[in-house]
């Protein structure tokens, strides 16, 4: 009965923060233009009306309008997207101070068989709420603007469609992650759900405190380059992908263009294989990781790769790519 009484609690407690993420986008067929309609879930994270919600909820889209728990149609805006970790930043057209917002969890301190609760509209069921618990926590060796190596917290608990990009709360009420996917083979929930772990959403939000560079990579370890590629290095950053008109971009690095499967990872090869960033080795992921305190404050970024087999030098301009997003966004109802 206290389990059940403090889920009642904390239901009642953090519903007001989460927003219901209506879109819509223009498609052109056969028989024409047409608008398609979609369905997520955000959370709003600051008095100033920004929303967390995941990237695919709101990619490609021409109109986002968001649902607040006082019935109220409010227009938004795309503030930022990151679609391989799936983490996007919405921002009300109109803020409104008197908005409820969420208070933001430490990831890094969660531990497997602690609980959660999700919220979310799975098959526009609104504020529907699940629990579960912490499964374990998956990284997959994939790093974004090659520094910020994404966690994914595993969980029990259900996830459908609906609730992409709704938050998931631990047993205090704390936002710990955003609903992201599951793994199914019946398309719907079987107990594997992942959702991004919040301090990864921090780091990538956290733009003033770092260098933007416009990539999505896979760090392989040696003994994978050698498996795979036939190289010998200690490690290398495998490019996925580089964002459009992105510092990356105006370096000239590239992205794959090869999909395949390697060990029940989806991996793009034939792109850059960067292996020294911004005066580091790329040893190991940590190796990569610790590279961001080697260009934090730095202009340009040098950075060594592979291309088609040749050592090649480039350097990304980063001055300009930083930008005053949210940061912790603190708070509580």
């Amino acid at each position: 009965m206290e389990g059940e009484a403090r889920a009642v609690e904390l239901y009642q407690q953090v519903l007001p923060t989460v927003v219901t993420v209506l879109t819509t986008r223009r498609v052109v067929g056969r028989s024409g233009a047409s608008r398609r309609h979609g369905l997520g879930t955000g959370v709003l994270i600051s008095p100033e009306g920004h929303i967390l919600t995941a990237a695919h909820v709101v990619t490609g889209v021409d109109e986002i309008v968001v649902k607040t728990q006082d019935g109220e149609l409010r227009p938004a805006v795309l503030l930022f997207s990151e679609p391989g970790a799936d983490v996007a930043l919405l921002g009300l057209i109109e803020p409104d101070a008197n908005l409820p917002h969420a208070r933001l969890g430490n990831s890094d301190r969660l531990a497997v068989g602690q609980s959660t609760y999700i919220i979310g509209n799975p098959h526009s069921l609104e504020n529907s709420l699940s629990s579960g618990h912490i499964s374990g926590f998956r990284e997959f060796n994939r790093l974004y603007d090659g520094t910020i190596l994404a966690e994914y917290i595993q969980t029990d608990a259900a996830l459908n469609f609906g609730n992409s990009g709704g938050p998931v709360f631990d047993s205090q009420g704390r936002v710990i992650g955003i609903a992201s996917m599951i793994l199914s083979h019946s398309g719907g929930s079987e107990g594997l759900g992942f959702v991004v772990a919040i301090n990864t959403a921090r780091q990538l939000l956290d733009m003033e405190g770092r260098a933007w560079i416009g990539i999505d990579a896979i760090f392989l370890t040696g003994d994978e380059l050698a498996r795979l590629l036939n190289m010998d290095e200690e490690g290398g950053l495998l490019i996925q992908r580089v964002t459009r008109d992105s510092p990356a971009a105006h370096a000239h690095l590239r992205g794959g263009s090869i999909p395949t499967e390697i060990g029940g990872r989806q991996i793009i090869l034939g792109g850059d294989i960067i292996l020294e960033f911004g005066g580091q080795a790329a040893c190991h992921a940590e190796c990569l990781v610790n590279a961001r305190e080697h260009i934090t404050g730095l202009g340009r970024v040098p950075v060594t790769f592979l291309r088609e087999g040749r050592v090649m030098h480039t350097t990304v301009v980063v001055s300009s790519s930083r930008r005053n997003l949210p940061r912790q966004a603190e708070g509580s109802r």
